[in-house]
């Protein structure tokens, strides 16, 4: 072997016996080999998909040729096999890892996956295992689930992930909640819930960085990620495929220890020390160098992490942006063409309450019950809002009688409108008020 290529130190034989390895059977090298495709490909870049090359300074841009490959060849082969056409074999952001494209990829890896691990079978009849390269799949694997443990996790303990219960899902019966936003409300409505849930998966990706603590790293992830995927399946979140393969590889990193796990939790019995080895440089400085490499890369994918979720933490909570007509007010007088119509009408037109939290977002519940969304652009130095919906856009005046009032006076489509808000204190909210007590002599539940 050249100076210029490294040489690897050979695997350790079994730590028990100290005899050789055993040589693998043929359906065993299959597998594997089958696995070893499949997961290199799932585990490269991908559409909002965390990767190692995406965490690294510049990976989008090393990546970018990669993705758009595949972002070619998934819709083809959505139209040519799965006869699939319109929307579904099309890229738009959509917020859903489960989407037709995406399962197509999935079943383009199952079957090059399958296609290069029957070539390889055939090609390589002389490998009787392959130790060394499940030792280089362990580290990738361990790589990727750690830092989306840690993008997951830092999006909870940052809470950004789950918010805090909106205006417009405060004046929102919960019969028309659907399973996802239900489940998002519960979230966000304890955010010491939400960062602990998050700690402990940054937990468990940081211990999957070592050698040493990857069983303890696995065994956190795994029972994190169960749950996640508890809730996907059962609340209807779109994540279905990705966090079933997240629980996938941790359960993989995990198989190595399975036995010694059972004789210690189960059987009572001693266990043999983990095998810890794995490939390794043997001059001196390649060492130093691999050392250093994990060390930069653990430490920017920390810094990272943590330095935008705080930035992003401080523009959601600390510096919020938000709109000049920011607040939930109760519709005390609404008046149309001239006619004023009671809060007691039951008017699909009749504005009954009006949620404001984002700059862009007015939401209306009319009395009859139905909730209209309005697309809101405000002109602070006129004191106006265009307020546009599927069908029209329209221009309100606003102004404030009284701290806690709003005057809307505007057109909506051939109807002239006068409408009177009065602000609702949403800190009233037992969702918002009940707070935490230790003694309780009944419980609390409504």
């Amino acid at each position: 072997m050249s100076a210029v290529q490294p040489e690897l130190q050979p695997l350790s034989p079994d730590p028990v016996s100290g005899a050789a390895p055993d040589v693998w059977p043929l359906p065993k090298r299959f597998l594997f080999r089958f696995a070893f495709c499949y997961l290199l490909l799932y585990t490269s870049p991908r559409i909002e998909h965390s990767s190692i090359l995406g965490h690294l300074p510049g990976g989008d841009w090393i990546t970018k040729p990669y993705i758009e490959l595949w972002k070619k060849i998934v819709p083809w082969v959505a139209i040519h096999a799965f006869h699939q056409s319109g929307r579904a074999v099309t890229y738009f952001p959509t917020g859903s890892g489960d989407t037709t494209l995406d399962y197509v990829q999935a079943f383009c890896f199952l079957v090059v996956a399958a296609t290069a691990a029957l070539v390889w079978s055939v090609l390589d009849r002389k490998s009787t295992d392959h130790r060394r390269l499940h030792a280089w799949l362990r580290i990738l694997v361990r790589y990727t689930l750690a830092v989306t443990m840690l993008s997951y996790g830092f999006a909870k303990v940052f809470p950004l992930q789950f918010r805090p219960t909106p205006f417009y899902r405060l004046i929102e019966p919960f019969g028309e909640f659907s399973p996802m936003g239900a489940l998002w409300s519960f979230m966000g409505g304890s955010q010491p819930y939400t960062m602990i849930s998050g700690a402990v998966e940054v937990l468990g990706g940081l211990l999957l960085f070592t050698r040493r603590t990857t069983t303890l790293g696995a065994l956190v992830s795994a029972v994190a990620l169960a749950n996640v995927v508890a809730m996907n399946f059962c609340y209807d979140v779109p994540v279905k495929l990705y966090s079933s393969h997240l629980l996938f590889m941790a359960v993989l990193l995990l198989g190595p220890d399975l036995r010694r796990l059972v004789d210690v939790f189960l059987r009572n019995r001693p266990a043999a020390p983990a095998d810890l080895s794995a490939p390794a440089f043997t001059r001196r400085g390649l060492r130093i160098a691999a050392v250093a490499v994990q060390i930069c890369f653990v430490g920017w994918v920390l810094f990272d992490q943590v330095s935008s979720g705080w930035k992003a933490y401080r523009q959601a909570y600390i510096h919020p942006a938000r709109p000049p007509l920011y607040g939930l007010y109760e519709v005390e007088t609404f008046t149309r063409n001239g006619q004023s119509l009671p809060p007691l009408v039951t008017d699909p037109e009749r504005w009954g309450k009006v949620a404001v939290d984002f700059p862009g977002l007015l939401v209306v519940r009319t009395t009859n019950g139905s909730t209209r969304y309005f697309g809101s652009e405000y002109d602070i130095g006129k004191s106006t809002v265009a307020l546009a919906s599927e069908n029209n856009k329209s221009l309100f005046a606003y102004s404030r009688p009284d701290p806690d009032g709003v005057l809307l006076e505007g057109s909506l489509g051939s109807d002239r409108l006068s409408i009177r808000l009065q602000r609702i204190d949403t800190s009233k909210f037992l969702l918002s008020s009940r707070g935490f007590h230790w003694l309780q002599e009944f419980p609390f539940n409504r």
